[in-house]
């Protein structure tokens, strides 16, 4: 395409959750027993005394089998138990409806643990045989990868057994920590590949006034459906904050965008599920250098395509191809 140099830039933002104790249920900051436990018997490291620790688990997704993951967490500390905990760990597995030591519960969301809103994870701290009356509970987020799921329950279990927040292992029981989703459909196989069908636009000032009657006619083609290229409901607000915009448009004395290059155009957002890809865009960038006046809202509107998440071309609206002429960008082409 003559003038335009098609680069896409990527940023990757992993989905990451803090993994946080309960409120109400912090442990005994000492391991020594309280008075009313003076004639207890049990191994003194150990809040749930010399037995297996019983297990339940818990999931609102009866399509997906979470017990393995559960096993592989329990594993973890049964062959580091000796070494992080002073004692050692032997987990049995029981049935849902019994009086389990632990039970592990799979939720949509966690709204709050202790101070902490929207955790990955969420289990008291248990550092005295008193806490262990009750079930204790452990809860995670029932959306996440096989392998993140994993590690959250590593962490939580290490409440649930003893640890805080910076004991050994201090990576595993740090209070953050990065998180990947199940597999969610990428930007270019949603409908809209944004959060919102409303998208703010910030243009810079140095913007000549034909630089930006250009701009408006791209934005008002794609306000009207860009030839039923892009959904219906999509519309267009200027801000005058650039912290505040999805989409960013500015002219440049030296392109970025390389040699011989009149615009380019970059995508920005998140790849919860780590795939490489992204699921959901945060922000387009367009930028231009050396072009006519007449012929910048066509290269805008061509990088616009973009945010939409247009990127074969055939795919492109007939008007905004490769093979548009010359005369054409610089002529009434969003009518």
């Amino acid at each position: 395409m003559r003038g335009t140099n098609r680069r896409t830039t990527v940023l990757s933002v992993l989905v990451v959750a803090t993994l946080v104790l309960s409120a109400g249920c912090i442990g005994l900051s000492e391991r020594s027993l309280p008075d009313g436990l003076a004639g207890y018997a049990g191994d003194p490291d150990n809040p749930y005394g010399d037995r297996n620790i019983t297990v339940a688990v818990t999931a609102t997704d009866s399509e997906r089998s979470f017990a393995p993951l559960v096993a592989d967490a329990a594993d973890y500390w049964e062959t580091r138990g000796e070494r992080y905990l002073n004692y050692s760990v032997n987990v049995t597995f029981v049935a849902n409806e019994s009086d389990p030591d632990i039970r592990v519960s799979f939720v949509p969301r966690i709204d709050r643990c202790g101070e902490v809103e929207s955790a990955a994870g969420c289990a008291p701290e248990i550092t005295s045989p008193s806490q262990t009356g009750e079930t204790v509970g452990v809860r995670a987020l029932d959306n996440l990868s096989a392998n993140s799921t994993v590690r959250v329950l590593e962490h939580e279990f290490g409440h649930a057994l003893g640890l805080g927040h910076g004991d050994p292992p201090r990576e595993l029981m740090a209070t953050h920590t990065t998180l990947t989703s199940l597999p969610k459909p990428n930007a270019s196989e949603r409908a809209l590949a944004w959060n919102d069908s409303t998208l703010s636009v910030f243009v810079t000032d140095d913007v000549s006034a034909a630089e930006r009657e250009g701009i408006d006619h791209a934005l008002d083609y794609y306000d009207r459906g860009a030839e039923g290229h892009v959904p219906k409901n999509v519309s267009f607000r200027v801000v005058s904050r650039f912290e505040n915009a999805d989409v960013v448009i500015r002219p440049a004395e030296r392109s970025p965008c390389g040699p011989g290059a009149g615009s380019c155009g970059s995508v920005f957002g998140s790849d919860s599920d780590g795939d490489g890809a992204l699921e959901t865009y945060t922000r387009l960038e367009i930028v231009y250098s050396g072009l006519d006046a007449d012929a910048v809202g066509w290269h805008v509107a061509r990088w616009l395509a973009l945010g939409f998440g247009i990127e074969n071309e055939s795919a492109y609206p007939p008007v905004l191809r490769e093979t548009t002429g010359h005369d054409e960008r610089r002529g009434d082409w969003w009518r």
